[in-house]
């Protein structure tokens, strides 16, 4: 019998096709102009445009971009832990953890600092990209692990039931812990996509009333991570908000395609 394939796992457990599009992992394989551009966006928006001066921000970016020695999460470490309620601070520990890749951190990091300044709709747009990368992550070993029930009709040649696939027993008890590790999965998936959806709704309160096509972008953001966690009524009130406000914008087409077939799912808005 022909013994199916898995997706290959980089050291992360996740397929090195999937860890290739994360946002800092393409920054570090990337040409170093993206880092730059992306730091000094990042120190405009959260560090310079009303969050408050102090030199732990710029110590931060020369510190990730290699222009100066030390290491950019002591240093912010240490000012957050010297002034914890501090929004200068918390923003540029968020942006030391998030360039050296350590996304939980950076998530926690930033959620504390979105408590201090809940209309700060930068910090908001990144805590939405990190939770989506958490959400792509967890679907992807979601998937690996599904693919992985070909065990059944024949376990793959490293798996150490080879030799004993022809025990019908075995492979049911064997099948039974893939379908609780599917489960579970699936599980942390769902969780991550609730924690991507919270996000856009605490973001479409931040956004200002006047701001129109703002408002739409995230409500159309709002509607796409629902829908990918199965929040049907979410994503298709979310979609018909996106169609009240900009009912001419070139994605309306799409948009009206996706309510269709919310409705023929069942959801109710």
């Amino acid at each position: 019998m022909k013994k199916a394939s898995v997706p290959s796992a980089s050291t992360s457990g996740y397929s090195p096709g999937l860890e290739s599009t994360m946002f800092f992992m393409r920054l570090r394989r990337g040409a170093k102009w993206a880092f730059i551009v992306v730091i000094f966006a990042f120190a405009f928006s959260f560090l310079f445009a009303g969050v408050g001066g102090g030199s732990g921000s710029s110590d931060v970016i020369q510190q990730l971009l290699g222009m100066r020695g030390g290491d950019p999460i002591k240093g912010a470490e240490n000012d957050v832990a010297k002034h914890p309620h501090s929004a200068h601070y918390l923003a540029a520990l968020a942006l030391a953890y998030e360039g050296k890749g350590r996304r939980g951190d950076a998530i926690t990091t930033y959620t504390k600092y979105s408590k201090l300044k809940p209309k700060d709709t930068g910090a908001l747009s990144a805590l939405s990209r990190l939770e989506q990368e958490v959400a792509t992550l967890r679907w992807d070993r979601y998937a690996s692990l599904k693919s992985g029930m070909t065990i059944v009709y024949g376990p793959l040649s490293s798996d150490p039931l080879d030799s004993l696939a022809g025990t019908d027993t075995l492979i049911s008890a064997y099948s039974s812990l893939q379908i609780s590790k599917i489960n579970s999965a699936y599980t942390s998936y769902t969780m991550a996509t609730k924690a991507w959806e919270s996000i856009y709704k605490l973001w479409i309160k931040a956004v200002p009333p006047s701001d129109l096509y703002q408002r739409a972008n995230v409500e159309l953001q709002l509607g796409e991570s629902a829908y990918s966690g199965g929040d049907y009524t979410v994503a298709l009130n979310a979609y018909t908000t996106f169609l009240k406000l900009v009912p001419k914008d070139s994605r309306a087409s799409q948009v009206k395609k996706a309510v269709a077939q919310l409705r023929k799912l069942g959801a109710k808005g």
